[in-house]
């Protein structure tokens, strides 16, 4: 049986985060680089056609999932303004992020993981996760990073928070939502859709349990300046999105 950061660093694979964009944007030998064309083409209400190339420009259906209640930065005893990286910050056991806008509430059940858990679960060091984390290292300089890892102690399902940088990919122009596509391009019967979520519009994909323990997938993406923000939430035994996302909140700054 694997260990609880086996799982998760499994997990980090078959999300996309290590290796999702690895084959993608390859040159073919001795033939110039040319960066793929994601545009959608859709009818709009007057019969006309129009080009659409962001997540933000097509409709998003809302979603009925419960989360726990908005947090004010001007609560908190960190100054979010001047003492958190683009990576987050933890107080008290729970995460920050305002780059993103969210916060991870933790309780008896629900932890997360330090810097060597974290490490452990990337196959970074714990001092490549400190940088990271510290903004001694840009995350714009990296492919990826992951900012905050949330489990549950007694059945092993968790949410990861990372960052793609499709730029490093040579494919600087990709949406989430073609992020997600590419992705999610093994599985068959998967769509993904644009959904409003913690106050935003966000890519969404729900992907099935590929084999027994590896828990089921539902991951929303979004695109915050040149990085793809990513929040996989695996699912074990008969935890549903509820259980987890009940802990993740809207993070108010200003």
């Amino acid at each position: 049986m694997l260990s609880r950061g086996k799982k998760i660093a499994s997990v980090l694979v078959m999300a996309g985060l290590l290796m999702g964009l690895s084959a993608c944007g390859e040159e073919e030998p001795e033939q110039k680089y040319v960066s793929p064309t994601f545009n959608t083409e859709v009818v709009t209400q007057d019969g006309d056609k129009k080009i659409v190339a962001t997540t933000e420009e097509v409709e998003a259906e809302k979603i009925e999932l419960s989360t726990g209640d908005a947090v004010k930065g001007s609560d908190l005893e960190t100054d979010l303004s001047t003492s958190t990286t683009i990576a987050g910050t933890y107080e008290n056991g729970d995460y920050y992020n305002p780059f993103i806008g969210i916060a991870i509430q933790t309780d008896a059940l629900w932890h997360l993981y330090d810097a060597k858990g974290v490490a452990d679960a990337t196959g970074l060091t714990e001092d490549e996760v400190n940088d990271l984390w510290y903004g001694v290292v840009s995350p714009y300089s990296v492919k990826t990073m992951t900012c905050a890892i949330a489990y549950k102690t007694d059945t092993g399902s968790n949410l990861i928070v990372s960052y793609i940088n499709p730029k490093l990919y040579y494919m600087q122009n990709m949406t989430a939502r073609e992020y997600l596509e590419l992705s999610s391009r093994a599985y068959k019967d998967v769509e993904v859709k644009n959904v409003q979520y913690l106050g935003q519009v966000y890519a969404m994909v729900e992907l099935p349990e590929e084999k027994e323990g590896d828990g089921r997938r539902i991951q929303f993406a979004i695109r915050k300046d040149d990085l793809i923000v990513l929040l996989t939430y695996t699912l074990q035994g008969e935890d549903e999105l509820e259980t987890a996302a009940d802990h993740v909140t809207k993070l108010i700054t200003n």
